[in-house]
Protein backbone atom coordinates (compact mmCIF):
# COMPACT_ATOMS: atom_id res chain seq x y z
CA UNK A 1 0.00 0.00 0.00
CA UNK A 2 1.28 3.43 -0.64
CA UNK A 3 0.63 6.51 1.20
CA UNK A 4 -1.67 9.07 0.02
CA UNK A 5 -0.99 12.71 -1.32
CA UNK A 6 -2.98 14.68 -3.32
CA UNK A 7 -1.30 17.24 -6.19
CA UNK A 8 -4.85 19.58 -6.76
CA UNK A 9 -1.88 22.52 -5.82
CA UNK A 10 -0.02 22.08 -8.94
CA UNK A 11 -1.61 22.60 -11.41
CA UNK A 12 -1.58 26.59 -11.54
CA UNK A 13 2.28 25.97 -11.51
CA UNK A 14 2.05 23.47 -14.41
CA UNK A 15 0.76 26.03 -16.39
CA UNK A 16 2.74 28.65 -15.84
CA UNK A 17 5.82 26.26 -16.27
CA UNK A 18 4.34 24.89 -19.56
CA UNK A 19 4.61 28.56 -21.13
CA UNK A 20 8.08 29.18 -19.49
CA UNK A 21 9.08 25.78 -21.36
CA UNK A 22 8.03 26.89 -24.79
CA UNK A 23 9.54 30.20 -24.40
CA UNK A 24 12.89 28.58 -23.36
CA UNK A 25 12.71 26.58 -26.44
CA UNK A 26 12.31 29.38 -28.77
CA UNK A 27 15.39 31.05 -27.58
CA UNK A 28 16.87 27.83 -27.70
CA UNK A 29 16.06 27.62 -30.80
CA UNK A 30 17.18 31.10 -32.22
CA UNK A 31 20.67 30.54 -30.18
CA UNK A 32 21.07 27.34 -32.32
CA UNK A 33 20.16 28.83 -35.90
CA UNK A 34 22.71 31.50 -34.89
CA UNK A 35 25.71 29.46 -34.26
CA UNK A 36 25.00 27.72 -37.52
CA UNK A 37 24.59 30.35 -39.38
CA UNK A 38 28.44 32.29 -38.12
CA UNK A 39 30.01 29.19 -37.64
CA UNK A 40 33.79 30.33 -40.04
CA UNK A 41 34.66 28.51 -42.84
CA UNK A 42 36.75 25.85 -42.52
CA UNK A 43 38.26 25.75 -45.75
CA UNK A 44 39.29 29.48 -45.34
CA UNK A 45 42.36 28.17 -42.85
CA UNK A 46 46.07 27.24 -44.03
CA UNK A 47 46.06 23.67 -44.92
CA UNK A 48 49.47 23.28 -42.61
CA UNK A 49 46.48 24.23 -39.51
CA UNK A 50 44.21 21.15 -40.52
CA UNK A 51 44.75 18.33 -38.53
CA UNK A 52 42.42 15.35 -37.76
CA UNK A 53 41.04 14.77 -35.38
CA UNK A 54 39.50 11.33 -33.59
CA UNK A 55 36.15 10.92 -33.22
CA UNK A 56 35.08 10.64 -29.48
CA UNK A 57 33.45 8.15 -29.02
CA UNK A 58 30.03 8.19 -27.75
CA UNK A 59 29.25 7.79 -23.71
CA UNK A 60 26.58 5.64 -23.01
CA UNK A 61 23.49 6.49 -20.83
CA UNK A 62 23.60 5.04 -17.03
CA UNK A 63 21.71 2.53 -16.22
CA UNK A 64 18.69 3.49 -13.66
CA UNK A 65 19.27 2.13 -10.58
CA UNK A 66 17.49 -1.11 -9.52
CA UNK A 67 15.46 -1.41 -7.36
CA UNK A 68 14.46 2.77 -8.19
CA UNK A 69 15.06 4.48 -5.21
CA UNK A 70 11.85 6.05 -3.01
CA UNK A 71 9.82 2.84 -4.34
CA UNK A 72 8.02 0.58 -1.69
CA UNK A 73 8.29 -3.01 -3.34
CA UNK A 74 6.95 -6.80 -3.26
CA UNK A 75 7.85 -9.91 -5.27
CA UNK A 76 9.63 -7.26 -7.64
CA UNK A 77 6.54 -4.84 -8.20
CA UNK A 78 7.76 -1.33 -7.11
CA UNK A 79 5.24 1.69 -6.49
CA UNK A 80 5.84 5.47 -5.21
CA UNK A 81 3.52 8.48 -4.78
CA UNK A 82 5.09 11.26 -7.82
CA UNK A 83 6.37 14.15 -5.79
CA UNK A 84 5.12 17.83 -6.77
CA UNK A 85 8.73 18.43 -8.93
CA UNK A 86 7.99 14.92 -10.38
CA UNK A 87 4.65 15.72 -11.71
CA UNK A 88 5.38 19.51 -12.95
CA UNK A 89 7.98 17.92 -15.22
CA UNK A 90 5.92 15.39 -16.57
CA UNK A 91 2.95 17.23 -16.90
CA UNK A 92 5.15 20.07 -18.56
CA UNK A 93 6.91 17.72 -20.79
CA UNK A 94 4.23 16.05 -22.08
CA UNK A 95 0.93 17.72 -23.64
CA UNK A 96 -0.77 14.89 -24.46
CA UNK A 97 -1.49 15.07 -20.65
CA UNK A 98 -3.51 18.17 -20.84
CA UNK A 99 -6.74 16.16 -20.94
CA UNK A 100 -5.58 14.66 -17.80
CA UNK A 101 -4.69 18.17 -16.30
CA UNK A 102 -8.50 19.44 -17.14
CA UNK A 103 -10.05 16.37 -15.85
CA UNK A 104 -8.22 16.81 -12.57
CA UNK A 105 -9.98 20.15 -12.44
CA UNK A 106 -13.04 18.89 -12.17
CA UNK A 107 -12.51 15.67 -10.00
CA UNK A 108 -10.62 14.66 -7.30
CA UNK A 109 -7.37 12.45 -8.35
CA UNK A 110 -4.38 10.89 -7.68
CA UNK A 111 -1.01 9.36 -9.13
CA UNK A 112 1.08 6.28 -8.67
CA UNK A 113 4.56 5.64 -10.56
CA UNK A 114 4.78 1.50 -11.16
CA UNK A 115 7.78 -0.47 -12.41
CA UNK A 116 8.11 -3.90 -11.96
CA UNK A 117 11.48 -6.60 -12.54
CA UNK A 118 9.84 -8.28 -15.52
CA UNK A 119 7.69 -5.60 -16.67
CA UNK A 120 3.67 -5.88 -16.48
CA UNK A 121 1.21 -6.89 -19.54
CA UNK A 122 -1.39 -4.17 -17.95
CA UNK A 123 -1.74 -2.88 -14.46
CA UNK A 124 -4.31 -2.47 -12.18
CA UNK A 125 -4.63 0.05 -9.50
CA UNK A 126 -7.25 0.44 -6.66
CA UNK A 127 -7.67 2.81 -4.56
CA UNK A 128 -10.55 4.51 -1.75
CA UNK A 129 -11.58 8.14 -2.17
CA UNK A 130 -12.00 10.10 1.25
CA UNK A 131 -13.10 12.94 2.60
CA UNK A 132 -12.42 15.13 5.83
CA UNK A 133 -15.55 16.23 7.67
CA UNK A 134 -16.42 19.06 9.60
CA UNK A 135 -15.18 17.22 12.73
CA UNK A 136 -12.43 16.35 11.16
CA UNK A 137 -13.39 13.01 11.06
CA UNK A 138 -12.07 10.57 7.89
CA UNK A 139 -15.12 9.26 5.68
CA UNK A 140 -15.05 6.70 2.51
CA UNK A 141 -17.53 8.69 -0.26
CA UNK A 142 -15.86 5.88 -2.75
CA UNK A 143 -13.83 3.11 -4.22
CA UNK A 144 -11.66 3.69 -7.09
CA UNK A 145 -10.42 1.14 -9.85
CA UNK A 146 -7.68 2.11 -12.76
CA UNK A 147 -6.78 0.22 -15.62
CA UNK A 148 -3.71 0.69 -17.80
CA UNK A 149 -1.34 -0.57 -20.59
CA UNK A 150 1.51 -2.32 -19.57
CA UNK A 151 5.14 -1.35 -19.13
CA UNK A 152 8.73 -3.15 -20.13
CA UNK A 153 10.68 -4.72 -17.59
CA UNK A 154 12.53 -2.01 -15.03
CA UNK A 155 10.61 1.13 -17.13
CA UNK A 156 8.83 3.53 -14.56
CA UNK A 157 5.50 4.22 -15.55
CA UNK A 158 3.01 7.03 -14.06
CA UNK A 159 -0.59 6.26 -13.90
CA UNK A 160 -3.48 8.45 -12.70
CA UNK A 161 -5.98 7.99 -11.03
CA UNK A 162 -9.91 10.13 -11.72
CA UNK A 163 -12.10 9.40 -9.67
CA UNK A 164 -15.54 10.79 -10.36
CA UNK A 165 -15.80 12.30 -7.05
CA UNK A 166 -16.01 16.30 -7.62
CA UNK A 167 -12.87 18.39 -6.74
CA UNK A 168 -13.16 19.83 -3.29
CA UNK A 169 -9.97 20.33 -1.03
CA UNK A 170 -11.16 18.14 1.49
CA UNK A 171 -11.27 15.27 -0.58
CA UNK A 172 -8.18 12.70 -1.18
CA UNK A 173 -7.66 9.10 -3.10
CA UNK A 174 -5.42 6.90 -0.97
CA UNK A 175 -5.50 3.28 0.21
CA UNK A 176 -3.46 2.76 -3.22
CA UNK A 177 -2.47 -0.68 -4.02
CA UNK A 178 -1.02 -2.02 -6.98
CA UNK A 179 -1.44 -5.14 -9.24
CA UNK A 180 0.78 -6.43 -12.19
CA UNK A 181 -1.00 -8.87 -14.38
CA UNK A 182 1.20 -10.48 -16.45
CA UNK A 183 -0.97 -11.82 -18.79
CA UNK A 184 -3.71 -10.56 -20.78
CA UNK A 185 -6.54 -12.86 -19.91
CA UNK A 186 -9.69 -10.77 -18.38
CA UNK A 187 -8.08 -8.01 -19.38
CA UNK A 188 -10.59 -4.76 -18.98
CA UNK A 189 -10.61 -1.38 -21.00
CA UNK A 190 -8.27 0.81 -19.82
CA UNK A 191 -9.25 3.86 -17.64
CA UNK A 192 -10.67 4.62 -14.66
CA UNK A 193 -13.62 3.05 -12.51
CA UNK A 194 -15.57 4.89 -9.54
CA UNK A 195 -18.12 3.63 -7.48
CA UNK A 196 -19.86 5.80 -5.18
CA UNK A 197 -20.68 4.92 -1.42
CA UNK A 198 -24.09 5.25 -1.09
CA UNK A 199 -25.34 7.90 1.65
CA UNK A 200 -26.53 6.70 4.93
CA UNK A 201 -28.73 9.27 5.34
CA UNK A 202 -32.61 9.34 3.14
Amino acid sequence: MVSPRTHREILPQIRQDGAMIRAKAIVLMMALLSSLLFVPSISAAPMSTLAAKKAPSPIPSPQPKWPPVGFKGNDGVYAKIPTTKELVGLLSAKTTLQKTVKQCEQFSCGAVIVAAENGCVWWEVNSTVFRIDSSGKKVKIGSLSTYSSGSEKRVQKTIFLISGAPYEESVSVSGIKVVCHRSSADRPAYGNSYNAVESENP
